[in-house]
């Protein structure tokens, strides 16, 4: 197991570590629980990576071809060792829910704005799986923030609350998520929000 996290560490990821597909599944959509049942495969475990900084942002979308060119690198080397097992490439961990499978995975924990913070690193990161039949032991999850709440206080269209300890995130009050969902003009090249809920985390650049 040791070798197949240097394997990552080696094509670009700062941090990987297993996680039982059906685990992470318990978090998944209808949407995402539709698309892995028509996987070529049935993945058991997934290994879950995490690469520093963000995707590039366009008109298009998200580009994270730079995480599938390494997770493929990774992918070929696994497949050398273990070529009785099946894998298969996410750049983006999808059909997994990605910041739940990391933070099952022991990744790093999740924060009220529902990133995924990494220690040493704060919440400016990309997550990609490589999906396996291959049977591995998997290590402790992680947890949640310790609710400070600066993120809620901060979100410029209340698109995060919190009531009773309870964390809500209305979906299509963030800038964020409209901007890709409905075509709004990026704020700046690069980003889709306003990533104010990143910037004034005390998390946001080291744990």
């Amino acid at each position: 197991m040791a070798d197949i996290m240097k394997i990552f560490l080696r094509n670009g990821a700062i941090r990987a570590a297993p996680v039982r597909t059906d685990a992470a599944m318990a978090y998944a959509t209808e949407r995402m629980k539709s698309r892995f049942s028509r996987l070529p495969f049935a993945p058991t475990h997934a290994i879950v990576a995490v690469f520093a900084g963000r995707p590039y942002i366009g008109a298009r979308g998200g580009d994270y071809s730079e995480n599938e060119a390494r997770l493929r690198l990774a992918c070929d080397e696994f497949s050398g060792l273990h070529p009785e097992y099946l894998f298969y490439v996410s750049a983006n961990a999808y059909p997994l829910p990605a910041v739940q499978a990391a933070r099952l995975a022991g990744l790093g924990w999740i924060g009220l704005n529902g990133l995924l913070n990494v220690p040493g690193v704060g919440s400016s990161v990309t997550i990609g799986a490589v999906l396996t039949d291959l049977p591995m032991p998997v290590g402790e999850e992680s947890g949640y923030c310790a609710q400070c709440g600066l993120c809620v206080r901060s979100c410029p269209t209340a698109a995060l609350t919190r009531e009773n300890g309870v964390r809500r995130f209305e979906r299509e009050k963030c800038l964020s998520h409209r901007r890709q969902k409905e075509g709004l003009p990026l704020s700046r090249e690069g980003y889709y929000g306003c990533d104010i809920c990143q910037d004034v985390c005390p998390y946001a650049t080291y744990s």
